[in-house]
């Protein structure tokens, strides 16, 4: 029911962590992976004798991903899937952050997806066949999250963008969304502190272990592939369980 074949997939920020596993994912199904990330890879992203392309590009800047579309549309006879993976935020204070910071965080985390999405979509658009868009999202988009005010405000923003592009663009693109939950990745002792930590936050989630980029990467195959034919503007949460409601800790109920 994965049948990727030939099929040309667009991953942005997929040069490490949550993407570069989500690269990987779409090469083994034996898929044409074209990342697109402002920094080169420390190392080639590969799997199965398969290599995916990597192409600079900061998809902030308008100029920047215009040039990266036009060559993909170039050589690549098609553009089945593409995958807004690039986002993220430092934590940092609503009431001390500067408006510059909290633009560039909805810049990346909403406003390149758009931008990025309508210039792929119109090359989707010509095509015989049916094609898929994937914005990762994250928790911080359905509940508050004190120190992420930008970023959560961003990701709702593209959960909702997902579902309104769904409607505008069917049946010719399937929009889809991931939820995603607490991963751990190479970067995640910056965030939690330690491995101590990390196994702190794990016990808090129902499936007492922190999500893998692999978790992600599948729920992009599924979103991909025929099992999900028809499904789309849907937001797919891909949390371990998430999270349990703070006052079962604070009460004990006899």
């Amino acid at each position: 029911m994965i049948d990727l074949k030939n099929k040309s997939v667009v991953v942005t920020g997929g040069t490490k962590g949550i993407g570069a596993e989500i690269s990987k994912a779409f090469l083994k199904q034996n898929a044409n992976v074209i990342i697109l990330a402002r920094q080169k890879p420390a190392r080639i992203i590969k799997t199965k004798g398969r290599k995916a392309r990597f192409i600079e590009c900061d998809i902030r800047n308008i100029q920047s991903l215009d040039s990266a579309v036009q060559l993909i549309k170039n050589e690549y006879k098609s553009i089945d899937i593409l995958i807004n993976n690039a986002g993220g935020a430092p934590m940092t204070s609503a009431l001390t952050a500067s408006n510059k910071f909290h633009e560039a965080i909805i810049d990346l985390n909403l406003s390149a997806p758009l931008n990025v999405s309508q210039r792929f979509a119109k090359i989707m658009m010509r095509q015989k066949t049916i094609s898929n868009i994937i914005n990762i999202s994250s928790v911080t988009a359905s509940r508050p999250t004190p120190g992420s005010a930008a970023y959560g405000a961003a990701k709702g923003g593209l959960v909702n963008l997902t579902k309104t592009l769904a409607i505008e663009w069917a049946p010719k693109i399937k929009v889809n969304s991931i939820i995603v939950g607490y991963i751990e990745t190479e970067n995640s002792m910056l965030h939690y502190g330690s491995k101590k930590e990390i196994n702190k936050v794990a016990k808090t989630i129902p499936m007492k272990r922190m999500g893998k980029p692999e978790d992600v990467a599948n729920a992009c195959l599924f979103f991909s592939s025929d099992l999900a034919d028809w499904i789309t503007g849907a937001a797919l949460e891909v949390h371990g369980g998430g999270e349990k409601p703070a006052y079962l800790d604070a009460a004990k109920p006899k």
